[in-house]
């Protein structure tokens, strides 16, 4: 009995180990060779385009600022209490109300000054009445100068009474002057006083807006206070930072921009650059660019740009056509580089770029790829050179618009 159950373990366990090494032995060969359908899932799928010529446009977008051309600080010339801020009309001077070059914006009490004025002009007539009194004497002592020197000449009177006529008619000589002078003065004082009198009303000193008030009426002012703040609406400049390198495509007075600003989201504005700074910030290696931009009202009447506000540039700097261009985001890069894949014979290959100007979501190649090849535009990532791929169902010229 011992010997049959030993017998069948024995045989038990040979089975086993043939089995085994049969299992491994099948293994080995569907390894060594894979069926075709196998074979097939190792070439990637992809997707391709050809190559095309196209345009791109060689510019740059920069934000700046909106600033006023130019701003005016109304400020008095003299001191005293401000009696009125307001137009003639009786329009009181606020923030954005529209005023025209020379409008008389606000008056200081100069009740003083006019009574200055008054006894100034006072003086005048006081001088003017000496004036006619000095000449009567001149007169008079003139006429019996050349008595006594008519009876001096006929021996009637004596030489010292003709020197007295003499002398008195040289005093009234110098009167006459010295009252002459007197007026002169009087009449500059009068001119004085009357310009003090003009600086007591303030005038705007350009077409413009009031874009800021500083004091009220009733409020003690000085030639250090400032009343309002007057900027013209209708041009505006836009202050751009340019680096150095696209200097030279720029030229004031030719080079336009686009300008667009989130606060009239629906509007494009065109520019022209006016100035170029001519120093270039050490730091920052930009110049400063200004632009001028017509200011534009909306159906209520409201300027549309205001100084202040933050705006986007966009500036063409060359247009290049008939050159090969590829979507941005086909090129892969690595490092400072650029490459893309081509599809040949079934397989990957690797191509080196040279990327050019990049317009949007599209670049220039310069160097690397000819027009009509096959470009893998999807599944790019996952290729190396050489490696087998397979053309999924879309490719070709409508992969990417």
């Amino acid at each position: 009995m011992k010997t049959v159950l030993k017998a069948f373990w024995y045989l038990l366990l040979m089975t086993a180990i043939v089995g085994g090494a049969y299992y491994g032995y099948r293994r080995a060969q569907a390894k060594a060779h894979p069926p075709a359908a196998v074979k097939g899932r190792d070439a990637v799928p992809v997707r391709v385009m050809p190559v095309q010529t196209g345009c791109v446009t060689n510019a740059i977008r920069l934000t700046g600022s909106l600033e006023a051309i130019r701003t005016v600080e109304v400020v008095p010339k003299i001191s005293g209490r401000l009696e009125r801020l307001a137009l003639d009309d009786g329009t009181p001077v606020w923030e954005g109300l529209a005023v025209t070059n020379h409008q008389v914006l606000a008056v200081i009490d100069h009740r003083d000054i006019r009574a200055q004025l008054a006894q100034a002009k006072a003086a005048v007539d006081a001088a003017q009445t000496a004036v006619g009194t000095a000449n009567v004497v001149l007169k008079d002592r003139d006429r019996e100068r050349k008595r006594m020197e008519k009876l001096f000449a006929e021996g009637s009177t004596t030489e010292q009474q003709r020197d007295l006529a003499v002398t008195a008619y040289e005093q009234a000589v110098t009167g006459v002057a010295q009252a002459e002078a007197n007026l002169v003065h009087a009449q500059t004082a009068v001119g004085v006083i009357e310009v003090t009198l003009t600086e007591a009303f303030l005038h705007a000193q350009m077409d413009g807006v009031i874009s800021a008030k500083y004091v009220d009426p009733g409020a003690m002012v000085s030639p250090s206070t400032k009343i309002v703040q007057v900027i013209p609406m209708d041009e505006l400049k836009f202050m751009i930072a340019i680096p150095g390198p696209y200097l030279h495509w720029l030229t004031a007075g030719k080079t336009t921009v686009s300008v667009r600003s989130d606060a009239v989201p629906d509007r494009v504005f065109i520019g022209l650059i006016a100035h170029i700074h001519p120093a270039v910030d050490p730091v920052t290696r930009t110049a400063t660019v200004e632009v001028r931009l017509k200011n534009e009202r909306n159906a209520a009447g409201e300027w549309l740009l205001r100084p202040g506000l933050y705006a986007e540039g966009h500036i063409i700097l060359d247009v290049r056509r008939d050159v090969l261009t590829l979507p941005a985001d086909v090129a892969l890069r690595r490092g400072s580089r650029f490459i893309a894949f081509v599809v040949k014979d079934g397989r990957a290959q690797t191509r080196e770029l040279v990327v050019g100007v990049r317009d949007g979501n599209r670049m220039e190649i310069l160097q690397g790829l000819s027009a009509g090849e096959q470009v893998v535009v999807m599944g790019q990532h996952r290729l190396t050179d050489g490696i087998p791929v397979r053309l999924t169902a879309e490719h070709g010229d409508g992969q990417r618009k």
